[in-house]
């Protein structure tokens, strides 16, 4: 028979050549693996830190609504006549003369963030509830109201401390002023 037209088998105990038909070899094997673990155990490493960075922002964003909170409720104290003017102050400065009942003023120090207001229904006051279930876990509040001037401007500081999942300690402090006319602050 012609050598073209044979049926290309090769005879008993004869090796293929190497090419196309051969596989992976063992060390190719472990160096695939080991390159593929290296892989994944950055991209857990990255996912770890990116968690870890997502709390830091849900910490860091639910003290400032809790600062912010208390800086508005100022001036909303004021503008619905709930307090006067004169009754925004810490304990020392309060002054009831045309209050509707007599205000004891925002205690300084920090205090326990309640997750609802005392009976006066004013939150950062000396009836707020301190029990464990009744207040943020991990956060403290201090609020610091000083006359400016001529008395017709305050200075409101609140300082909230809060721990990070870590158990770090931070500080976020907000500043706002409270006039002594609330009209001005309302669009005509």
């Amino acid at each position: 028979m012609p050598k073209s037209l044979s049926n290309n088998r090769r005879p008993a105990g004869a090796r293929a050549p190497r090419g196309a038909e051969s596989g992976f070899t063992l060390l190719e094997m472990i160096v695939a693996m080991v390159v593929m673990m290296i892989g994944l155990l950055s991209l857990a490493q990255v996912l770890g830190y990116a968690l870890s960075v997502s709390n830091h922002g849900r910490g860091v964003t639910n003290a400032k609504l809790l600062v912010v909170s208390v800086l508005e409720q100022m001036e909303n104290l004021r503008n619905t006549g709930q307090l006067t003017y004169g009754q925004i102050a810490n304990p020392d400065d309060v002054d009831n003369d045309g209050g509707t009942f007599t205000f004891g003023g925002f205690p300084e120090g920090f205090r326990p963030v309640p997750r609802n207001p005392g009976t006066d229904g004013i939150y950062g006051t000396s009836d707020d509830p301190t029990l464990p279930a009744q207040v943020y876990e991990g956060y403290e509040r201090q609020i610091v109201i000083e006359p400016l001037g001529d008395d017709n401007l305050r200075r409101i500081v609140v300082t909230l401390r809060y721990k990070e999942p870590g158990g770090k300690e931070q500080e976020l402090t907000g500043t706002s002023y409270l006039n002594n006319d609330f009209r001005s602050n309302i669009l005509r």
